[in-house]
């Protein structure tokens, strides 16, 4: 498990609204001179990437943004979040910069990060 744990103070998951899920692919297809493609896996596990969605209200977001910032690095390193199909608490990852809508006081967050354990 990482040693960076997500704030028990914002949404300790994912909305299950727009969630989606995919799985990256593990498997290398390799084209030969004649007859099937040969495949084998690439690596032993794959990744899991989740884009969803929370809402947080102003001092939500400003937490949002220094863990992000601070304790991340700008969303680098590994952090321990819930999953949000399973509710399994697991290690993930940023795989890009989150974005932010606002509408009547609260503050879209959109969010894509990849579950690596």
């Amino acid at each position: 498990m990482a040693e960076i744990t997500w704030p028990q103070t914002l949404p300790l998951t994912l909305r299950m609204e727009g969630l989606s899920a995919k799985r990256n692919s593990a498997v290398i297809r390799t084209t030969m001179d004649a007859g099937p493609r040969k495949t084998r896996r690439r690596y032993t596990a794959s990744v899991k990437i989740y884009t969803g969605t929370m809402f947080l209200d102003a001092a939500g977001r400003s937490e949002l943004e220094q863990f992000y910032t601070t304790a991340l690095a700008d969303g680098v390193l590994r952090f321990n979040f819930t999953d949000p199909q399973t509710l399994e608490f697991a290690e993930f990852r940023f795989t890009e910069n989150y974005t932010e809508n606002s509408a009547d006081g609260m503050f879209k967050i959109t969010m894509s990060l990849e579950r690596l354990s």
